[in-house]
């Protein structure tokens, strides 16, 4: 089965990055853009699919609105490297922005695995881990 084009898995990544930024779309939904078999590292803390999801839930519930900004994205077969802005507004009207470098692995028209590290650009120190965070 042929991988799917560039512009497919950029496609991908920009509309899972969207929804996931999106408090309106629950999490659950998530499951259109990755893999039940998912796995994603990210700073030294590892996620399943589950693990994902309680943190998609978890971020929702602390931002009001997200937005990705793509400084780059480099192709190699069903794997994409990019790096990209995260620039949110929390609940109680704080900024963040984060600087994030990843690399994202794309198997049956799905995101199976990111591999990815993070920079608070600003934002509260406690906000460093917003890439990972769960609520248990």
């Amino acid at each position: 089965m042929p991988g799917l084009s560039k512009a497919a898995m950029q496609g991908l990544i920009e509309n899972a990055l969207k929804s996931m930024l999106d408090p309106n779309v629950p999490a659950e939904q998530l499951s259109e853009f990755f893999s039940r078999d998912y796995r994603q590292d990210v700073d030294g803390t590892t996620l399943d699919y589950d693990g994902f999801i309680a943190h998609a839930k978890d971020l929702k519930k602390s931002i009001s609105s997200g937005k990705a900004i793509f400084e780059m994205m480099m192709f190699d077969g069903g794997n994409v490297a990019d790096v990209h802005i995260i620039e949110a507004t929390k609940t109680n009207g704080e900024k963040i922005k984060v600087k994030v470098i990843a690399i994202f692995t794309i198997g049956d028209g799905k995101i199976t695995r990111v591999n990815e590290l993070t920079h608070l650009l600003s934002g509260s120190p406690e906000d460093r881990n917003m890439g990972s965070r769960t609520s248990h």
